[in-house]
């Protein structure tokens, strides 16, 4: 039966013609939010905004932000528009503007904005967390990452960096290409896996090591149900929700969230107490924090994923960069065994303090190479920026393209040039530097992270002379389908014995 006229084909059309009309004036209704608000933005393209032009290109946070960054900034602007999926994200070009929101109004910005989905305990975690429970979160862990803790862990690492040194030394005695990457993510996936979980996950000697397969899987994007997901959590939330999308694969989450109970029980059982992670959650435990098994075995998933693959690629592309600057490694090397010998040959957590050539290699590498390319923030309440007279709506996603800012050659000079002397002075302000975030919600495993970066880098440098071998494609090329900087193909180095 007709509605609108006799023949229900008509009707047919007609009905399709509105709901199409209906949703194009709504669309462009969306992508005109920015100009309605007197800010430039970018021009979006249905259904992916200024994302990307498709599946499965432009999933990389990092590549899309410096691509918003130079847009903006070639036009002289402080703050940006553009969209992801039909959303407006607001892109902060202006560094000083990134350091408030950051810091100083953190109290406007006190969420991330990240992708949640609660019927997936293990994605409930610090890094995602918000307004109470995050704080509540951070309450509980920030304990856990004290310089007293970090003494605490520092035989681990220590051990852990000593059996890197002895692979290492069969690729020399074999006269063979290293692939650094490999190797120090074994290196890191050992650590983790022993202070977070209590065990030796034996990445070296094990190639089908299981927490090394989890871990690759994990930063795995290229399957065509992940990069969906991940478009999905990105541009459609909301959608993304309904839907029941997830961002971590259900085997993996499972895998995690079952070994960790599995390991607090026998812990606990047999009345086993080691020097880790594990342990501190359970004297946390029965100090009378409350912690479920959920809240636990999330925490430790992300501790575990952001611990290993983001000090591996700085270790890694750091002894890239020694490889390249020969007078550098050596200054390096001198002052590791001047310390060293110092000190009697006794390695110490303390001791890596005086190590100053060491925190430069690092602070340069992470400036060229944040592995952390984009920061994200979302507006809590409706926020002004002190010099001007936009305001940001609460709930508005906030962008803050780190790459762009240390790429910037206003506030680093030449900087695809690797030059630790830009780090000589501790005291100078280095605008748009952001290795670890900053404020309430920066890395909250910074100093843990680096003592693994360092522990690397000594491993290495006190026992080998580091060369880029041959093999290796120069400039190194970064895939744009992944979320944390990572090259396309492997980095080739050759060691040779000191």
């Amino acid at each position: 039966m007709s509605i609108i006229t006799n023949n229900i084909g008509i009707d047919l059309v007609i009905l399709v013609a509105t709901i199409v009309l209906s949703a194009t004036v709504y669309i462009k209704y969306r992508y005109s939010y920015w100009k309605r608000r007197g800010i430039v933005q970018l021009t979006p393209q249905f259904p992916f905004g200024n994302h990307g032009s498709k599946l499965p290109r432009g999933l990389s946070i990092g590549a899309i932000t410096k691509r918003f960054y130079d847009e903006f900034r070639e036009q002289g602007l402080k703050l940006g528009g553009v969209y992801m999926g039909i959303d407006p994200y607001l892109v902060v070009v202006d560094p000083i503007y990134a350091k408030d929101i950051l810091t100083k109004d953190f109290q406007y910005f006190t969420n991330r904005g990240i992708y949640i989905n609660k019927k997936s305990p293990i994605t409930v975690h610090i890094l995602s967390q918000e307004g109470a429970e995050w704080r509540d979160a951070r309450a509980k862990f920030t304990n856990i990452f004290t310089s007293a803790k970090m003494r605490f862990f520092f035989e681990t690492l220590k051990k852990c960096s000593q059996d890197l040194q002895s692979n290492l030394k069969q690729f020399v005695d074999k006269d063979k290409d290293v692939d650094i990457f490999e190797m120090i993510a074994c290196y890191t996936t050992d650590i983790i896996g022993d202070i977070i979980y209590g065990i030796e996950a034996q990445s070296f000697s094990q190639e089908g090591a299981i927490f090394r397969k989890m871990g690759r899987e994990f930063f795995n994007v290229f399957s065509i149900p992940n990069q969906i997901s991940l478009f999905l959590t990105i541009c459609y939330p909301k959608v993304a929700r309904m839907l029941g999308a997830i961002n971590i694969q259900n085997h993996i989450g499972e895998f995690f969230m079952k070994f960790l109970k599995e390991a607090l029980d026998y812990r606990v059982a047999n009345n086993i107490s080691r020097s880790d992670f594990l342990q501190l959650l359970i004297q946390m435990k029965k100090s009378g924090v409350e912690l479920t098994d959920d809240e636990m075995a999330a925490q430790a998933f992300i501790f575990f994923t952001a611990g290993f693959e983001t000090s591996s690629m700085s270790s890694s592309l750091a002894l890239f960069e020694l490889g390249l600057h020969q007078d550098v490694q050596d200054k390096v090397r001198k002052e590791i065994i001047a310390v060293l010998k110092k000190h009697d040959d006794q390695m110490s957590y303390d001791l890596l303090k005086e190590m100053t050539l060491l925190d430069q290699v690092f602070n340069e590498t992470a400036r060229k190479y944040p592995v952390l390319s984009t920061l994200t923030r979302e507006c809590v309440k409706d926020y002004k920026f002190s010099d001007s007279d936009v305001v940001i709506k609460k709930g508005t996603p906030v962008l803050l393209p780190v790459l762009g800012y240390q790429r910037d050659a206003e506030y680093y000079p030449d900087p695809l040039k690797w030059d630790i002397n830009r780090f000589q002075d501790k005291n100078e302000k280095h605008i748009g530097y952001f290795p670890f975030g900053d404020g309430p919600r920066n890395c909250i495993g910074s100093r843990f992270g680096l003592m693994q970066v360092k522990l690397a880098l000594i491993a290495v440098l006190r026992n080998f002379k580091v060369f880029v071998s041959p093999n290796t494609k120069e400039p190194i090329k970064f895939n744009e389908q992944t979320f944390v900087i990572k090259p396309t193909e492997s980095v080739l180095l050759r060691l040779k014995s000191i």
